[in-house]
């Protein structure tokens, strides 16, 4: 339950700090004094959007705390745990949540406090007309079962959607994957058919450059085969041959020039093995006009391909893999087409069988739910109220379906006797909307695990009597369940474990408005209560109605 509420600079309210009992809490006060901030408050700790507007004039931020205390069946109050959250609002930069005395996000808070807190506002009643939010009401009015065959049907009708989402863009996109797929496939054709090697390009590059210049080549290595090892008698291996011969005759006479011999030797053999090796080449220089022919269309098959795939054969073969794998997936990706359709309609029976045992279920307990609001109703003081829940089936297909099943609802209502039941979307007065909702909520919502229900002036368009019953129902509820409830209505706030007043002192000469929170009890809460009645305090008749009120109220509580 919600144990604590404190406020500072919010608006109007300099600083204020709710103590809120386990059953019925009400606040009351003028209008204008500033009610609905403190729903406000708890809506900035739900995540509701927060700007420096909301800080009160002259103050640096404005920072809404609550204290929840956690009890479960086995636990004393006095061992609760409690969980804090927070949120502060400067006039400059973003706002800061916290939780448990520690930063935190926004959404991790607004998720600490959905878990405990039901807000209803008074905008709820609108809510109530929507057909989509009578059907909720319907299945959160049966915990055990409605709510999980309901999220059952959720997912089975999700899956099928997302199939069929992903069959429409299967088939949206197949005529584009069957253009790239034979692109590709004529892609990685030609580069097949071509089969280049690794490094291809630069070895026949280099065999062009040599067919090209083949005569040069000729002229230049034969002309310096023919000056090493020619026959004429200046050849240069022949020189040096002479040479060696010339120092091998010194080197008799005197040994100290046998080392030059030995030199001149290895330098012939050098020259030798040169000689051998420019005649190799000079042999292998290919001058066949065939040969060289092949070569330029070779060629020009590798310079086409590097230009449509890569600027060398390393890039064009690793297009080559690219382009495959991509035809690969392209592949799979057809063939999940076609698979999409099976799966598709397995799904969708799923989806038509889930919906079918929702729809059972529903019809089994709507006469329930009927009995149970009427039965509220006329504890609201509505003897001859008569509620129905009308469920009709969509279709037996798959086109019936909706994101909630395959029925339709509408709730019929008769608030006075011989009147045929009609929607209650068309029929109900405002006061009679306020009960239907409250009757609704409280059949609907005690199966939940949220620990206080908070009411916002959702008791509007009621009065008199009608409005004790009102009171008398919300205090039965909040045994159950923690109540904090926002209203006008005297006839209510007697019914009230803890009552609080707001009251707004503006001073004009000072240019101050405040609005300050308090917890009336006693004489202070007669007081509260003249005043909703229209009266003073000082008036003996609205006292006494005041205090009769009360008393009433505490009979009808035993």
């Amino acid at each position: 339950m919600l144990a604590e509420l404190t406020i500072d600079d919010l608006l109007l309210i300099a600083a204020a700090r709710l103590r809120f009992a386990p059953g019925l809490n009400v606040i009351t006060g003028e209008t204008g004094a500033g009610k609905t901030l403190l729903a406000q408050a708890l809506g900035l700790l739900m995540g509701q959007k927060a700007g420096p507007d909301l800080v009160r004039a002259g103050a640096s931020s404005a920072v809404v705390q609550a204290v929840f205390e956690d009890v479960d069946a086995t636990q004393q109050a006095s061992a609760a745990h409690e969980v804090a959250v927070g949120r502060e609002i400067p006039v400059e930069g973003r706002s800061r949540a916290f939780l448990d005395g520690r930063f935190s996000s926004a959404a991790a808070v607004e998720e600490v406090v959905r878990e405990r807190v039901a807000f209803y506002g008074q905008l709820e009643h609108a809510h109530l007309l929507h057909l989509e939010r009578q059907m909720d009401l319907l299945d959160a009015s049966a915990p055990a079962l409605l709510p999980a065959l309901a999220e059952e049907y959720r997912q089975a009708h999700a899956a099928a959607r997302e199939l069929e989402r992903r069959l429409e863009k299967a088939q949206g996109e197949a005529q584009e994957r069957s253009r790239e797929a034979g692109l590709l496939d004529f892609q990685i054709a030609e580069i097949d058919d071509a089969a280049p090697g690794p490094g291809e390009d630069e070895e026949l590059a280099a065999e062009r450059r040599r067919q090209r210049n083949a005569e040069k080549l000729l002229e230049r290595v034969g002309g310096a085969l023919t000056l090493l090892s020619g026959e004429s008698e200046s050849a240069g291996l022949d020189q040096v041959r002479s040479a060696r011969q010339l120092v091998d005759e010194a080197a008799a006479i005197d040994p100290s020039v046998q080392p030059l011999a030995e030199r001149l030797l290895a330098a012939a053999a050098e020259l030798e093995d040169t000689a051998y090796a420019l005649q190799d080449y000079v042999e292998s220089l290919d001058t066949d006009a065939e040969r060289r022919d092949a070569v330029e269309r070779r060629h020009d098959v590798l310079q086409g391909l590097k230009r449509k795939y890569g600027s060398t054969i390393a890039e064009v073969l690793t297009y080559r893999d690219t382009a495959s794998a991509r035809l690969e997936a392209l592949r799979a990706e057809q063939a999940d087409a076609e698979g999409l359709e099976e799966r598709l309609a397995a799904a969708r029976e799923l989806a038509l069988a889930a919906a079918t045992r929702l729809s059972a279920a529903r019809r089994e307990h709507a006469g329930t739910l009927a009995a149970q609001v009427s039965a509220e109703l006329h504890a609201l003081a509505m003897p001859h109220a008569r509620f129905e829940v009308a469920l009709t089936s969509r279709g037996r297909g798959w086109e019936a379906l909706t994101r909630q099943g395959a029925d339709d609802i509408e709730l019929l209502f008769s608030a006075n006797p011989g009147m045929p039941l009609r929607p209650l979307r068309e029929t109900a007065s405002g006061g009679e909307l306020s009960r239907a909702m409250l009757a609704l909520k409280s059949v609907a919502m005690l199966g939940t695990e949220v620990g206080t229900l908070i009411f916002d002036e959702v008791d509007t368009g009621i009065g008199g009597v009608t409005a004790g019953g009102v009171g008398e129902r919300l205090a039965r509820l909040a045994e159950r369940t923690q109540i904090i409830c926002i209203t006008h209505l005297p006839q209510v706030c007697a019914f009230a474990d803890r009552h609080f007043a707001i009251v707004k002192h503006a001073d004009p000469e000072a240019g101050v408005t405040e609005t300050v929170v308090e917890q009336v009890e006693g004489a202070a809460r007669v007081a509260e209560l003249c005043r909703m009645l229209g009266s003073s305090p000082d008036d003996t008749d609205a006292r006494r109605h005041a205090e009769s009120l009360l008393a009433r109220a505490g009979a009808a509580r035993g």
